[in-house]
């Protein structure tokens, strides 16, 4: 199995200095000035939404917690939580983690439990959410299209008994590269991507045009967690094949747990149990892999949890903590940064908030320069719009700032008047 580096805390920065050289920044994170990325970044921030870019620069007192999920990709994969209550940010953080990954060309797939549409119960619809929403660091299309796409030339991906043949990819690539049926190859996607298909007519059509290997039935039941794992570790490893570095899974909003029935909750505890056994090495479970409960028919059930031995797989979930969650929580990893605790962000980092937006809109308006008189107002006038409750998060402070810094570039003084 692949080792597991657990995070190591970073030395904050000190106190934000005088000079633009020494307010601090995130080792490597610069956008180079100019860069249309920087100039989305800054607009993101303006409209209040979350940009796709430099959102590692804008995020203040978590240098723990981003070293934690870095660990995730540099480590080749692995499973986390951030468990913290409304409004510490782990909906930030995922957006960060996000980032992070598809920097460092990794797939990344995404989900929001729901307790109606979505519940952590109910594994194979929720490997169809992932599955459907993949995204690439090269590629602006989503779903698993581009990556059998880039493995259909490969037969050890496409062939019935090759080295890397799976039980539902390799139907997919296996069209793209032999039809020019664009409906088989889209329904052969959705196949692999776990949409519900009328199988006895799929195979006929299938069979027909050469394909050789058995094709299964992905059923919506609770049951069927070990298949969700063996299908995501395999896009994992397929994604290592095409050149990325793995898949990272992003679950937000995972506090819907609490609120599940027994029998309900006890299939979510099966769905992160096999989660685990897809990213984790066994070492760091707390559980029996074997012990875990396997749905479906004999065929279905020999099926293995874990697509290949070595897969680069990371899951990164964000939990509330409410009662029984932690219970869930030390079943499942015995080590211990397994768990990363969030607390809200301290008020006074705001003002290093407002000393980043200043960087990054003076990499874009190299002309900007502002005394550290100025600089030092917006930062008390950050803090005093959280204690007032005027800015209530992280994002609602950046806007202020990237607000104050657009009126200052035009007329300094009204820009501090309005600070007032």
């Amino acid at each position: 199995s692949r080792p597991q580096t657990a995070p190591v805390a970073v030395q904050r920065p000190g106190v934000v200095a005088a000079t633009d050289a020494r307010i601090p920044t995130p080792a490597g994170s610069e956008i180079p000035v100019g860069a249309p990325e920087l100039r989305q970044c800054l607009e993101a921030l303006r409209m209040g939404v979350v940009p796709t870019h430099g959102l590692d620069q804008l995020t203040v007192d978590r240098d723990r917690e981003l070293t934690a999920i870095g660990e995730l990709v540099r480590g080749g994969g692995g499973m986390q939580v951030l468990c913290g209550g409304y409004g510490t940010g782990k909906s930030h953080l995922v957006e960060v983690a996000e980032s992070q990954a598809r920097a460092a060309n990794w797939l990344v797939a995404r989900a929001s439990f729901d307790a109606i549409e979505l519940p952590p119960s109910q594994p194979v619809r929720l490997y169809r959410a992932l599955a459907s929403n993949i995204a690439y660091p090269d590629d602006p299309r989503r779903g698993l299209r581009p990556l059998v796409e880039r493995l259909s030339q490969s037969p050890r991906h496409t062939k019935v008994g090759g080295a890397r043949f799976h039980r539902w990819l390799s139907p997919a690539a296996w069209a793209c590269a032999h039809e020019h049926d664009a409906q088989l190859v889209a329904d052969t996607i959705a196949y692999a991507e776990g949409e519900p298909m009328w199988m006895d007519e799929f195979r006929r059509v299938m069979d027909r045009r050469g394909w050789k290997g058995q094709l299964l039935a992905l059923p919506d039941y609770r049951t069927f967690g070990q298949l969700m794992a063996h299908l995501l570790g395999g896009v994992a490893a397929w994604a290592e094949d095409a050149g990325y570095g793995g898949l990272l899974v992003l679950l937000d909003e995972a506090e819907y747990l609490d609120t599940l029935g027994t029998t309900s909750r006890t299939m979510a505890e099966y769905v992160l149990k096999y989660l685990a056994i897809g990213a984790l090495p066994p070492r760091s479970l707390s559980f029996e892999p074997d012990g875990v409960y396997r749905g479906g028919h004999e065929v279905h059930r020999k099926i293995p949890s874990r697509y290949a031995k070595e897969q680069p797989l990371a899951v990164l979930c964000a939990f509330t903590p409410l009662e029984g969650i932690d219970r869930v929580l030390r079943g499942i990893c015995r080590e211990p940064e397994f768990v990363v605790p969030l607390e809200p962000v301290r008020r006074t980092s705001l003002g290093e908030l407002g000393d980043r937006v200043y960087l990054l809109a003076r990499q874009l308006h190299p002309n900007l320069g502002a005394p550290d008189a100025h600089r030092e107002r917006l930062r008390r006038a950050l803090v005093g719009a959280w204690d007032q409750g005027r800015v209530e998060t992280t994002r609602d402070a950046a806007r202020m700032a990237v607000e104050f810094w657009d009126i200052y570039r035009r007329d300094p003084a009204a820009a501090l008047a309005a600070l007032a």
